[in-house]
């Protein structure tokens, strides 16, 4: 999947911006403040329907504007030449059309734009809170097994129902009746569902990672693992049964998929404790490498990358190996810096630069300012 056009009305600084991408890499390159992050949020609010900076869409509106839009002119390798747009009020009111058709869930525009988005605090996929691995893993599922999200849907619904159950309670076991054994087996259920889903689709990630990395960074031995969120080899209906007395003095479910982490080890020990800052960005980009190698074998499509600080990521001898992989992956690329970069040599003819200040984006050349990766 690649953006052709993108055009961007009142997100942040950005009051109009319409411009003509290329197939390969698109830099976005001028002064702090100038705009360029907004170009990759805009890109992000149209794929996700949110932004990966704020929960706050009144603070991504043009100040004294009502509502923001995005719209793409797009070519997927399934569907041909797409217009997508994304209309979005201060009041979070959002309305997506595909062709001129209105449709129901941000979803249908998340299925066809797989996109990965580096930041410069791109490490915390390695070494921050499991959250964010989760994020990671089930966005990379619900690509290769589109099942996989209502079957996500469903245990969060049935996680909520337990938990408000547990809450009501309050602390009073002899209070729960029945209640919560019906509860426990529709959760049982659905978490050994999300758990088979995730379990296959790590298995390949794994995978994929290990030839990732070998390109990447020869010599660095990553072991990736699948924890479910609750002791690995015990069944979910017994941790949940044991844990009842814990949940129903919290008022919370313990274990679950939703406590679920991807472990990575190095030697035998947690990568947390044995990476380096930098070393974990290098597992971060290769994680996000491997996601988009599985996607592109289960779907056709290839990613759509979002690098903000393009210098911030990797060092200069994993930048031009870290784009060497993507160039040859066919995915497309919405950079930003603070200066133009040469990597002509991986891409080519596929690659523009564009200049952004105060708002405003305009392709340049960059001949003047460029500089190595």
């Amino acid at each position: 999947m690649r953006l052709a056009r993108l055009e961007i009305t009142h997100v942040r600084n950005l009051t109009r911006v319409a411009i003509d991408l290329a197939a390969g890499l698109n830099l976005f390159y001028g002064a702090n403040g100038a705009g360029k992050t907004s170009i990759l949020e805009a890109v992000h609010l149209l794929a996700r329907g949110r932004s990966f900076r704020t929960h706050r869409i009144g603070s991504v509106i043009t100040r004294g504007q009502d509502a923001l839009w995005v719209h793409a002119q797009m070519v997927d390798e399934r569907r041909g030449e797409l217009a997508v747009g994304l209309h979005k009020r201060r009041d979070n009111v959002a309305e997506v059309r595909v062709n001129g058709v209105a449709e129901r869930r941000l979803s249908s525009v998340a299925s066809i734009v797989p996109l990965q988005v580096l930041l410069p605090d791109g490490a915390d996929l390695v070494l921050g809170q499991p959250g964010e691995r989760r994020r990671f893993l089930d966005w990379g599922m619900f690509h290769v097994e589109p099942s996989s999200l209502g079957v996500l849907r469903d245990y969060q619904r049935a996680l909520r129902q337990r938990n408000v159950v547990l809450r009501g309670a309050r602390g009073r076991a002899e209070a729960l009746a029945r209640d919560l054994d019906s509860w426990d087996d529709r959760i049982v259920v659905l978490a050994e569902a999300v758990d088979h889903l995730r379990r296959s689709y790590v298995e390949g990630l794994s995978a994929a990672l290990i030839a990732q990395l070998a390109g990447l960074s020869p010599g660095l031995d990553i072991e990736l693992r699948y924890q479910p969120g609750w002791p690995d080899g015990a069944s979910f209906q017994k941790s949940l049964r044991e844990s009842r007395v814990r949940d129903v003095k919290s008022g919370a479910t313990h274990p679950g998929p939703h406590r679920a982490d991807i472990r990575l080890r190095v030697a035998g020990h947690a990568a947390a404790e044995t990476l380096s800052r930098g070393q974990a960005k290098v597992v971060a980009s290769a994680l996000r490498l491997a996601q988009s190698a599985q996607i592109a074998a289960a779907t056709g499509r290839a990613s759509l990358f979002l690098m903000d600080d393009v210098g911030a990521e990797l060092d200069q001898a994993h930048n031009d190996r870290f784009f060497g992989a993507l160039s040859e992956m066919g995915c497309q690329v919405l950079a930003t810096g603070t200066a133009p970069v040469d990597l002509r040599r991986h891409f080519g003819g596929r690659l523009r630069m564009f200049h952004v200040e105060h708002g405003a984006c305009r392709m340049t050349d960059g001949d003047a300012e460029v500089r190595e990766a």
